[in-house]
């Protein structure tokens, strides 16, 4: 199949995000392309007007890359952790075009963690600050700039952070008590999650872990009872994957509450390498 843009001179707008936040980065590109007479093309990779059926997903996302004019980051606690989004934005700090981290839920351009904090950001919900990229956007395409109505934009934003909050606060309600003595299966959980891991603020593979714990003679019952037991206990975060061949898949985070319990048990686990025969 030939590639949508590969005729097409409109300016691109790369949308950095990720998989649960694409509620907020489809509504940017609404804004944007309606704002802008679709004028410029806003690629979002969990949009099927971007990715169509039968494109390489991978592919796809390296083209735009190199040929976005601006590239924005949505940017909340959960996904400056992201390996993925840090990447794509390194890969506009190389080509030196305009890389703009949006913050919402919580991160504001003041608590970005390196590199992202090296660039000048700004806050979803702020009109006054939304309305500073928009000339960007007029400048890549050699506009004037028009007039934006942003209150549709801005109320996406809140009622996802809202929602976001709920479902927190929620959780926080019917609390388990942490104890030190996790049940077998949560232990043996808890710690294949962390060996299946190169970093600690990196998800693991769930596939991956379960078949760990297959080896272990437990079964998808006692490993999901396990998983939803150490999430009840903020040991261990359920998140979703975006693997590099464009599937998505769900993963394990620890939580520091995780980190802490392995760090005040590392005695009691093994940490030496086991030679594969």
């Amino acid at each position: 199949m030939a590639r949508k843009n590969n005729g097409n001179k409109k300016p691109i707008v790369f949308m950095s995000h990720i998989t649960e936040e694409k509620e907020i980065a489809q509504a940017l590109k609404k804004l944007v392309e309606k704002s802008f007479l679709n004028m410029i093309d806003v690629f979002v990779s969990s949009d099927p007007t971007s990715v169509e059926l039968g494109q390489k997903w991978l592919d796809e996302i390296s083209f735009h890359l190199k040929k976005c004019a601006v590239e924005i980051i949505l940017a909340s606690p959960k996904s400056v952790l992201r390996p993925w989004i840090n990447f794509e934005a390194g890969s506009g700090w190389v080509r030196d075009i305009a890389v703009i981290p949006l913050c919402h839920s919580g991160m504001t351009p003041g608590k970005l963690p390196l590199p992202l904090s090296a660039l000048q950001g700004a806050v979803a919900t702020e009109e006054t600050q939304l309305r500073q990229i928009f000339p960007i956007l007029a400048n890549a395409i050699g506009c004037a700039l028009p007039e934006i109505d942003f209150s549709e934009f801005i109320s996406v934003v809140k009622a996802f952070e809202a929602t976001s909050r709920e479902i927190e606060a929620l959780a926080e309600k019917t609390p388990i008590a942490l104890s030190d003595e996790l049940r077998p299966i949560e232990r043996l959980l808890l710690v294949e999650t962390a060996r299946k891991i190169y970093s600690p603020n990196e998800p693991a593979n769930v596939y991956r872990v379960f078949k760990e714990l297959e080896k272990c003679n437990r079964n998808k019952l006692a490993a999901n009872l396990a998983q939803h037991m150490l999430s009840r206990k903020n040991l261990i975060e359920i998140c979703t994957i975006d693997d590099h061949d464009g599937e998505t898949s769900h993963g394990l985070m620890i939580t520091r509450e995780g980190w802490s319990w392995l760090e005040a048990h590392q005695d009691e686990l093994s940490l030496e390498v086991v030679p594969d025969f």
